[in-house]
């Protein structure tokens, strides 16, 4: 016959020590070292195109609040039809992309922090070349406002900011 002891026997003799106590955080954004507001969480939402060079990499929405990001990644691998039946075989248009969009509190208004990753082959028919571009910037952008950030090798980020949906 088995005999098993309770969990909390176990737990005799343990003594909390100062470690065990909760901590306090302090109530700052960590990117500004500002203090935090004292107001609902504030919520975003953006409508996001993509391109590289003329070629539509991802679209969509981006729901992100004041404490949370958020982040896409793409891996695209497919022929690229301008080269010949046999080049096809050895080239490929691979493609990643990265793109994260986050807030920032400035304290009198909120901003937003995008930050684009785009690996692509080239072009070329017979090379195995790669060329890597990025977008690291912050945008300001009220409801209904609209930009588009450009990067190299054709990288194109179109940001339009959306209202909550209700």
């Amino acid at each position: 016959m088995l005999a098993f002891a309770p969990a909390a026997a176990s737990a005799q003799g343990y003594r909390p020590n100062e470690e065990d106590r909760p901590r306090e955080f302090p109530n700052i954004y960590w990117f500004t070292e500002k203090n935090r507001r004292d107001t609902p969480l504030q919520n975003f939402r953006f409508e996001v195109k993509v391109t590289g060079g003329e070629r539509l990499i991802w679209a969509g929405e981006l729901y992100l609040s004041e404490y949370e990001g958020a982040r896409i990644e793409t891996d695209l691998r497919d022929i690229n039809p301008a080269c010949s039946y046999e080049e096809r075989r050895k080239v490929s248009r691979n493609s990643a992309l990265v793109l994260t969009l986050s807030s920032v509190d400035y304290g009198e208004a909120y901003g937003f922090w995008l930050r684009t990753y785009w690996e692509h082959r080239l072009p070329q028919c017979g090379e195995l070349r790669s060329a890597i571009a990025f977008i690291n910037v912050p945008v300001q952008l009220a409801e209904g406002e609209s930009e588009t950030v450009e990067g190299d090798s054709g990288l194109r980020v179109h940001l339009k900011r959306l209202p909550w949906p209700q």
